[in-house]
């Protein structure tokens, strides 16, 4: 197991009515849900400003904490699974996805959908679910193999 040492202070990076993005210099971006929901193109921005952030630090994984994720739509997550992922993988080299799960069941549902449909791209992405950020934490900056055993898409 190869691991970095945590962060101490993240970067601010992006902020919407869907939730926030920081950059940790240990090599990741952090994806942040807001309590309210945001209207789907403030997710698609989100999402896309993720990209971006990506390509503009220079790093290959996120640590998306949905304990606070609205429900995500059928349509929506097609979108992540078969244009958000794909495109920004190839774009930025996007390869470690660590999602700290969502409070609510239908949440944790909806993610687990959104991975089982990223599978199906061939995407080498590998994604892990905790239940904390520090575990997820540890768990992305690591080269140990997922425990869900989910390789081939991410959130």
């Amino acid at each position: 197991m190869t691991a970095l040492t945590p962060s101490a202070a993240p970067t601010p990076y992006f902020d919407n009515p869907a939730g926030n993005i920081w950059y940790h210099s240990t090599g990741y971006i952090r994806l942040e849900w807001s309590r309210a929901p945001g209207r789907e193109a403030n997710v698609r921005d989100l999402y896309k400003a993720a990209t971006e952030a990506l390509k503009h630090f220079g790093v290959t994984r996120i640590l998306s904490d949905h304990r606070h994720m609205p429900p995500i739509s059928p349509p929506l997550q097609r979108w992540l699974a078969e244009e958000w992922v794909p495109t920004t993988a190839r774009e930025t080299g996007y390869n470690r996805g660590a999602v700290v799960q969502a409070f609510n069941l239908f949440n944790r549902m909806a993610t687990n959908q959104i991975v089982t449909q990223m599978t199906n791209t061939n995407v080498p992405v590998a994604v892990d679910y905790f239940d904390n950020e520090e575990a997820a934490e540890r768990w992305l900056l690591s080269d140990d193999t997922p425990q869900s055993g989910a390789v081939g898409g991410g959130v």
